[in-house]
């Protein structure tokens, strides 16, 4: 896989001006050169190439700030690992570490500065930035909205929280197939969920659900967003590692690198001195091994032999108030750790001083980290700085420079005097050995009991395996037949609040029947308002039917398509509680519907129904009888009137081009 260089060629993410960025693409030995590209394409390269690594001197130059750095990684593949090659806690120089590992550069040029970042990441060098958990989280919706609804509300909202629920189960499958650890909550709706959220315990890159749009529902797939930022090295194991271990039933380790920067920190029950040891190898070469307490343990000292590293113990117990305020910087989860990180740090500080002298005289061409372990081990900085000079001289045969025969012989003089002290160093390897092979017996002997005891283990584990996921087949199975329970009772409980409701309107419309066949009144059917809405609720609740008359209780509002409508119903008349609008009155007419005011026909209230005496209904008819007579009379006298006033004009016309000269 690539490798992508970056590095900021103008502007600012914070500044008025919009960020460019040079990009170097290492693929191999082919190289990619891109230069002055916005921060928009350059996040579109990445999206569509899926480097190993995108690597800057500084991650930062990518955002104006964290939440904007966040929204971006997110945009970023999950396979990519973003890397800041200058380091984390204790930035060091760029220009420092590409003549530390032989790269050239000019810093004014930000294509060479970018590809520089590149090849310093594709040596291991760096801090790979992680800003997301191992957990990612899933959350279906609805993807419309139910809107404030109609005659079929209900039915559309079903359709809606199934297909969320249904989406839902599909998520559900899909990871109990891919063996993923979550926790699920659902919020129940009408006929479904109205959202369901997974908290999976695994990466993004791992959880290969794809987001989007499914019909009515939306699927969104993030990974968990970190409190604070953190920074891991790039290449596990590369250095030397200050180590302080807390044993005890619970051990703590803390692994400083050289820079006093935290490497690792870990606290955790029943470790042994092999998984303590595998544990350090695993994050470098071990140089000192620290200890809190006075004398020092056992353990400890088991665990210095099998590094040949070399054992720091403080003279004396430290005060739990020095160790809070060691440990403070760093941030601790228990005691355990808080022990363990505070003895790596107190030996570091041991040599704080001597690593600094080691940093300024070290040449550029020597690694100043082996310098420190030589100074570590009782050698003098000097001494120590000697050793690698000797070891990288001139082959025998090259033209010697000027002065560089006074150097050898000073040389030379260091190396006499160092001689006894290569002895006992020698010596004391072959003790190390000597007692190495010792510890590797006891590992073996260890090892074959712990294999013994490890099948009977796994045999009984995969016993409680088989019992302990068909017991959890079946209560997960019990779960979902409780939910179809509730969501079935739900449903229930909506349909007979429904059938309440119709039983109560079959009853008014009984007593209704009864008070026009015991009484002889005629009913009238209730219409709310004098609107299209009202007409179809109305129609809904009561069924209008031909013939039917009504009882408009708000006669303000409407127009002509409202008196449409009440014609298509083939409604037989209204009788209002108001006054009607001129303008509606005469739509009433156009449509040929009467329409009478509560004035002449009185309304009886029963029961909250409307009824009136059939014999008022009729004297009223006779008067909108003749009102539509007089109408008609009046409309069609206007209409002759229309035509004589054409007639005229037409005839005055026709003089007038009579008078005129031939």
């Amino acid at each position: 896989m690539s490798i992508f260089g970056v590095d900021i060629a103008s502007g600012s993410p914070s500044g008025r001006r919009a960020p460019s960025y040079s990009l170097v693409m290492l693929d191999g030995g082919d190289v990619a050169l891109f230069h002055m590209i916005s921060r928009h394409k350059l996040i579109r390269l990445i999206r569509e190439r899926q480097p190993k690594i995108v690597a800057m001197d500084n991650l930062h130059e990518l955002a104006s700030d964290r939440r904007e750095l966040i929204n971006i990684l997110r945009r970023m593949p999950p396979t990519t690992r973003m890397v800041q090659v200058t380091g984390a806690a204790h930035p060091e120089s760029l220009v420092k570490l590409a003549r530390y590992h032989g790269i050239t550069f000019d810093r004014t040029k930000p294509l060479q500065e970018a590809e520089a970042c590149a090849r310093l990441a594709a040596k291991g060098v760096g801090a790979v930035l992680s800003a997301f958990q191992e957990r990612t989280w899933i959350k279906v919706s609805r993807r419309r909205s139910l809107g404030r609804g109609g005659w079929s509300q209900n039915r559309y909202t079903r359709k809606i929280h199934g297909a969320v629920m249904s989406l839902a189960r599909e998520v559900e499958r899909q990871l109990r197939e891919a063996g993923l650890a979550y926790t699920t909550r659902a919020v129940e709706g009408l006929g479904g969920y109205t959202r369901a959220e997974f908290v999976v315990e695994a990466s993004r890159e791992k959880v290969h659900i794809r987001p989007g749009y499914y019909s009515d529902a939306q699927l969104l797939v993030q990974s968990m967003e970190r409190p604070e930022l953190q920074y891991k090295p790039l290449s596990e194991g590369r250095g030397y590692i200050i180590v302080g271990l807390d044993p005890g039933t619970t051990t703590g380790i803390a692994a400083l690198n050289l820079s006093g920067e935290l490497v690792d920190l870990i606290s955790s029950r029943g470790l042994s001195s092999s998984d303590v040891i595998e544990w350090i190898a695993a994050r470098g070469r071990s140089l000192v091994v620290a200890t809190d307490v006075y004398p020092t343990p056992g353990s400890v000292e088991k665990v210095k032999r099998a590094f040949n590293a070399v054992l720091y113990s403080p003279g004396g117990d430290i005060p739990a108030e020095e160790k809070i305020a060691l440990g403070k910087e760093f941030g601790y989860k228990n005691d355990h750790e808080r022990d363990a990180l505070a003895a790596a740090l107190s030996a570091f500080k041991k040599y704080k001083n001597k690593f600094l002298q080691v940093e300024k005289k070290s040449p550029s061409e020597i690694d100043p980290d082996e310098v420190k372990a030589l100074v570590v081990r009782g050698y003098s900085i000097e001494n120590a700085i000697a050793e690698f000079v000797l070891s990288s001289a001139a082959p025998v045969g090259q033209k010697a420079q000027p002065g560089a025969a006074k150097a050898v012989l000073d040389v030379s003089l260091e190396v006499s005097l160092n001689v006894t002290a290569l002895r006992q160093q020698n010596q004391q390897l072959a003790e190390q050995v000597r007692t190495l092979r010792s510890y590797l017996d006891e590992l073996r002997d260890g090892l074959a009991e712990k294999e013994v005891a490890l099948r009977v283990v796994n045999g009984k584990l995969d016993r409680l395996r088989d019992k302990t996921a068909r017991e959890i087949k079946r209560q997960h199975e019990i779960k979902i037949r409780d939910k179809e329970i509730e969501r079935l009772r739900a449903i229930l409980r909506s349909e007979r609040k429904y059938i309440k409701k119709l039983k109560k309107t079959l009853e008014r419309q009984k007593k209704a029947e009864l008070i026009e066949e015991t009484r002889g009144l005629q009913k009238l059917k209730p219409l709310a308002a004098f609107t299209r809405e009202a007409v179809q609720l109305a129609a809904e609740q009561y069924c209008l039917e031909k013939g039917d008359w009504l009882f408009l209780e708000d006669a303000s509002g409407g127009g002509k398509s409202t008196v449409e409508l009440l014609r298509e119903k083939e409604i037989a008349g209204v009788v209002a509680q108001g006054e009607l609008r001129p303008a509606v009155r005469e739509h009433f007419l156009q449509m040929g519907i009467p329409i009478f005011s509560r004035k002449n026909v009185p309304v009886q209230m029963i029961n909250k129904i409307p009824f009136v005496r059939p014999e008022d209904v009729a004297l009223a008819s006779v008067a909108w009888e003749e009102e539509m007579k007089d109408r008609q009379s009046r409309l069609e006298a206007e209409r002759l009137e229309g035509l004589f006033q054409e007639y005229r004009v037409e005839r005055k016309k026709e003089e007038k081009r009579k008078q005129k000269p031939k």
